[in-house]
């Protein structure tokens, strides 16, 4: 009780230019956090309000789920394609983005990350958008969808986030391989006019695989400078570096073709000057070998410009397995690891949290006790001491000793992790 007076007096003695609302409202959080060990009154009477709203949840934005779709493709692959209303509370996003998506399945929250797939314009008319995901295998929340679609379940979203997105003021290249495509086909049937060309060239295995299939003949008909691709690899092969390279020499002469055009129709000597400053730009979207190979290509033909989204993991191989030491729920499970470590601790018996799986949603960050590992992303390797660690990309380079159920204040305050 003193340590609440004395934080109510500080608050009161800072409180300076605020507004008097503003100093209660802030009060009024601090002895919530304090008296009531929650993080605002919303959380505290979260019991209370679900006996009247059962899907509500604090601090979640809840959303309609209207339907879900199969498209069952060819090497048994799968896909979902799930229709979902955005509460009001919900912004919109930028096309090429990704939101966390929760599902409550049987009482538990489960969350994963997806981008969305649908226009821009569908938001802004219905407020709805389209999530478009590949079952997995071993997926939690894709393979329940998946068997349980048809049903009501309580969904949720958080906000839009992520910089994968068009730069309209830029000629662009873009490579996507399998369920790649989604953030891309956001993207495409956005646009409202295109007056830089771009080039599409799109992967997939089998022609049960193609995804979005009504909507690039009618893309094309709208936008002459747009060029797409579509390559059935399991007929044509994969793309090759010639290929590549062709592809990227085609959309430079017609750029230059639509420049040249612009100087004809009277744009000024300045607005030309800039424009033929800027090279195309490389968007590259797909599993994480694909993404990485394409992405030193580039650099090979001296393009400066990529932006890059990845999912899945590198297959390679990081040396020899090293032990580990996994506590959780108060025991401890000793054991070897080569490769990821999320799939190396599920492998051991563990069931330590996890959402996206590819990096960015944070659910299975841990504390790392001692020993290094390396970012599968990006490369980095940790210092040897006590820090935060990604499970879903990280794989372990000396003996470690991680704390499953332990992150940190620093984790919860979105303070860097060491991988």
């Amino acid at each position: 009780m003193v340590y609440l007076m004395r934080s109510v007096q500080s608050s009161i003695f800072n409180a300076n230019s605020q507004s008097e609302a503003g100093v209660f409202r802030r009060l009024w959080r601090l002895c919530c956090q304090i008296a009531l060990v929650q993080s605002g009154v919303r959380s505290y009477l979260e019991p209370v309000i679900r006996l009247m709203r059962p899907n509500y949840r604090a601090g979640l934005q809840s959303a309609t789920l209207l339907s879900i779709s199969q498209q069952q493709g060819d090497l048994q692959d799968a896909y979902l394609q799930l229709q979902l209303k955005a509460g009001r509370s919900f912004a919109g996003f930028v096309p090429g983005q990704h939101l966390d998506l929760t599902v409550e399945l049987d009482g538990v929250l489960v969350t994963r990350t997806f981008s969305i797939s649908s226009p821009l314009q569908q938001f802004w008319q219905h407020r709805t958008l389209q999530l478009t995901m590949k079952v997995q295998p071993h997926g939690g929340l894709t393979q329940q969808l998946f068997a349980r679609a048809g049903e009501p379940l309580p969904c949720y979203i958080g906000p839009a986030s992520g910089d994968f997105v068009l730069e309209q003021s830029q000629s662009a290249l873009m490579l996507a391989a399998g369920s790649g495509i989604t953030p891309l086909h956001s993207m495409l049937s956005s646009l409202s006019r295109l007056t830089r060309p771009i080039t599409l060239i799109y992967s997939y295995r089998g022609a049960g695989n193609l995804l979005f299939a009504d909507s690039w003949p009618q893309l094309r008909a709208r936008f002459p400078l747009l060029t797409i691709v579509l390559r059935d690899t399991c007929i044509q092969g994969r793309l090759t570096d010639a290929e590549f390279s062709a592809a990227l020499s085609t959309l430079k002469k017609q750029d230059g073709e639509c420049l040249s055009a612009g100087q004809s129709a009277g744009q000024s000597a300045g607005a030309l000057q800039q424009t033929l400053t800027k090279e195309p730009m490389l968007y590259l979207c797909g599993p994480l070998a694909f993404s990485q190979y394409w992405q030193q290509q580039a650099k090979a033909l001296g393009i400066s410009q990529v932006r890059q989204e990845s999912f899945g993991l590198s297959q390679q191989s990081h040396g020899e397995a090293v032990p580990v030491s996994a506590t959780q729920h108060g025991g401890t499970l000793q054991f070897h690891s080569q490769g990821n470590l999320l799939k190396s601790l599920e492998q051991a018996g563990l069931s330590p949290r996890y959402g996206c799986r590819r990096g960015i949603c944070m659910q299975c960050l841990c504390t790392k006790t001692s020993g290094q590992v390396r970012n599968e992303l990006t490369g980095h390797i940790s210092d040897a001491g006590e820090g935060l660690v990604q499970l879903c990309i990280s794989s372990a380079l000396t003996k470690l000793e991680l704390q499953l159920d332990a992150v940190s204040t620093a984790a919860q305050d979105n303070t860097s992790c060491t991988t």
